[in-house]
């Protein structure tokens, strides 16, 4: 099975030299998005900036403090509104893991409140992803039956400082019952340009599935900028034109006939 090392981030990591963080292998980001305040992640702007520079794939998460359907509905608003002063059409994977806000709403109270926020999140045109730690799994925080979304799920087999080469063997995979999107498997990582430990993950799909394609009636009419097709070559080739048009900062489509 094919897998992607990648990076999820905060301004905890302060500033970052993307340039030399695509160097040091790194295929994609998880960006932050909407800080507990309800602002912007500080460093959300310059990010997502170096990684178009970069041609680095980015998605966003929110670690979310929701206890209601109400406080749902508004945190994914938030992040809605970020997105689209952005231009950014990606994945939102919804951080569910806060043991004081969430745990005590119990498992069907927060089935639905996680399902508020999907809703509102799908409603404008964007997917809809959950990350948890292997023990909200276990302990069954909430009814993970009722979600098909991609699921993103963090374990860390062996401690001590990781590097983007040092992959995890995968036997210490999270078992959740169901393919995973992601796995961040630990929160100390190094990579060069970033001063400050850092999560490490592995996405099991390619890292331009993170980003949504525009429709065509979307693809705004800018010089510099294109759409491409290409008929009659394999998977594994239309994915390697597509990273090779990000990095131009082309737009791409990669599709299949019935």
């Amino acid at each position: 099975m094919d897998k992607y090392v990648g990076i999820d981030i905060s301004d905890a990591q302060g500033v970052i030299d993307w340039g030399l963080v695509k160097k040091d292998g790194c295929r994609f980001a998880i960006l932050r998005s909407i800080r507990h305040s309800g602002k912007p992640d500080e460093q959300f702007a310059v990010n997502l900036k170096g990684c178009r520079e970069q041609g680095i794939p980015v998605a966003v998460y929110k670690y979310t403090y929701a206890k209601t359907v109400e406080e749902a509905e508004n945190e994914a608003q938030q992040v809605i509104s970020l997105l689209q002063e952005n231009n950014l059409r990606c994945k939102v994977f919804w951080d569910v893991e806060d043991k004081e806000y969430l745990h005590p709403l119990g498992k069907e109270k927060l089935t639905e409140v996680i399902k508020a926020a999907e809703r509102t999140i799908t409603g404008a045109g964007y997917e809809f992803g959950i990350y948890v730690g292997l023990y909200v799994y276990k302990e069954q925080w909430f009814d993970f039956t009722q979600f098909t979304c991609p699921l993103w799920v963090a374990r860390y087999p062996v401690s001590g400082v990781k590097e983007l080469a040092d992959l995890p063997q995968e036997k210490y995979k999270p078992d959740t019952g169901r393919a995973l999107y992601g796995w961040q498997f630990t929160s100390t990582g190094s990579v060069k340009g970033i001063k400050t430990e850092v999560d490490l993950d592995l996405l099991y799909e390619p890292p331009a599935t993170l980003e949504q394609s525009q429709s065509e009636e979307e693809i705004p009419d800018q010089e510099g900028r294109y759409i491409f097709f290409s008929e009659e070559i394999d998977y594994a080739r239309a994915q390697r034109l597509l990273e090779e048009a990000g990095a131009m900062d082309i737009k791409g489509r990669l599709f299949r006939e019935a």
